[in-house]
C-alpha cells in the first residue's frame, strides 16, 4: 500500500516524447510558413504536442500522467518565475489600478454566477459549480485542486471542472491571436489584446501562448495581468472557507497560502528592476526560459485528449461555457468603457 501511496516516477520514454514535441515546435517556429503566420514555438509545441496526443491509446496517456505533470508544474513555474526577470518593474505600475479592479471583478462574477446558475439550470451541486467558477475566474485546474479540499466535493467533481476549464481555456487560447490578426482595433488599441488575455485565459500557459501568438511584444502584459489573478486564489479560497463556516474549513482558511511561484515571480521581477542581471548573463537566461515554457507547452498539448469532453459530461461543459463567456463580456466591456 506504502508504494502505491508514492508519486509514480516519469517514464523516459515519455520525457523524450515530450522533449521530441517541444523541439519540433522550435524547429517549425524557424520555418517562413510560421513566421508568415505569425506563430511562435509556444504556440506551435503546444499543437504538435495536442496532435499527437489524439492517437495515443488510454493506457499510454495514463502512463504518461507523471511526465506531463513534471512539464506543466515544476517546469513552467520554473519557466514562469525566470520570466519574470525580463519584465521592467516599472510594467507592474504601468498596469494601473483598472487592471486589478477588472482581474477582481471577473473572480467574483465567475463565482456568483457559478453558484447561482449551476443548481437553477443544471442541477449540479453548488460547490461542484463552485469548482468550475474558481479554475474560470483565477488560474484553471491549478485553482481547482487548490480549492477541492475547502469545497469537498466528489472526486469526480474535480474531474469534471479540470475538464470544463480546460476545454474552454483551449477554445479561448486559439480563438484570441485570431481576433488580434483580423481585428486588430476591435478594442481601440492592439495592445490591449494584451490586457484582455491576461484577463480571460484560464491557464497561465494558455496565457503564454495566445500572447505570443499575437505579437511577442504584449507577452510581458498578459502575464503581469494573469499572474494578478493569480495572487487572488489565496484570498479567494480563505473567503470560501470561512464562507463554509466549518471547523475544518476554518482551520484550512488559516493555511491557505499565496501559489509560491507567484511569490518567486513577484520577487524576480524586483530584482529584475532594483538589483538587475548582468548583461552577458540575460541572453543565457532568455534562451533558457524559452526552452523551459516550449517544453512545458508540449507538455500541455499532449495533456489534452478529446476525451475531456466525453469524460465532463454537458452540464459542467455548459455552465463552463457560459462562464467563458461572461468572462469574454465582462473584459469587453471594461476595456470598451475605458475602466481598464
Amino acid at each position: 500500500m506504502l508504494t502505491q501511496a508514492l508519486p509514480r516516477r516519469p517514464d523516459w520514454p515519455f520525457v523524450a516524447l515530450i522533449l521530441a514535441c517541444g523541439m519540433a515546435g522550435m524547429g517549425l517556429a524557424a520555418t517562413p510558413l510560421a513566421h508568415a503566420w505569425g506563430l511562435g514555438a509556444l504556440a506551435l509545441a503546444l499543437l504538435v504536442g495536442l496532435l499527437v496526443a489524439q492517437p495515443l491509446p488510454a493506457p499510454w496517456r495514463e502512463r504518461a500522467i507523471p511526465a506531463l505533470a513534471l512539464f506543466k508544474g515544476p517546469v513552467l513555474k520554473t519557466a514562469i518565475v525566470l520570466y519574470g526577470l525580463r519584465i521592467p518593474l516599472d510594467a507592474v505600475a504601468r498596469l494601473g489600478p483598472g487592471v486589478l479592479l477588472l482581474d477582481a471583478l471577473q473572480i467574483l462574477a465567475s463565482l456568483l454566477l457559478a453558484a447561482w446558475l449551476g443548481p437553477l439550470l443544471f442541477r449540479m451541486p453548488r460547490n461542484a459549480a463552485l469548482l468550475i467558477g474558481v479554475g474560470n475566474g483565477i488560474c484553471g485546474a491549478a485553482a481547482v485542486l487548490a480549492a477541492e479540499p475547502i469545497l469537498r466535493g466528489r472526486d469526480r467533481d474535480g474531474a469534471m471542472a479540470v475538464a470544463a476549464v480546460v476545454v474552454f481555456g483551449t477554445l479561448n487560447m486559439l480563438l484570441l491571436p485570431v481576433m488580434f490578426h483580423h481585428w486588430p482595433g476591435l478594442f481601440g488599441d492592439p495592445a490591449d489584446y494584451a490586457l484582455f488575455t491576461g484577463a480571460t485565459v484560464q491557464e497561465v500557459a494558455q496565457v503564454l501562448v495566445a500572447a505570443q501568438a499575437m505579437s511577442p511584444a504584449l507577452l510581458d502584459t498578459a502575464l503581469l495581468v494573469k499572474m494578478a489573478r493569480v495572487m487572488m486564489l489565496a484570498p479567494v479560497l480563505m473567503g470560501l472557507a470561512l464562507m463554509l463556516r466549518g471547523g475544518a474549513a476554518g482551520a484550512t482558511a488559516r493555511r491557505v497560502p499565496v501559489p509560491p511561484f507567484a511569490l518567486l515571480f513577484a520577487l524576480a521581477m524586483v530584482v529584475n528592476g532594483l538589483i538587475g542581471l548582468p548583461d552577458a548573463l540575460r541572453p543565457a537566461l532568455a534562451s533558457l526560459d524559452n526552452l523551459l515554457l516550449t517544453l512545458a507547452m508540449a507538455g500541455l498539448g499532449l495533456s489534452t485528449h478529446l476525451s475531456l469532453l466525453r469524460q465532463a459530461g454537458w452540464r459542467p461543459l455548459a455552465l463552463g461555457a457560459l462562464l467563458w463567456a461572461m468572462l469574454l463580456a465582462v473584459a469587453g466591456a471594461a476595456l470598451s468603457t475605458g475602466l481598464v
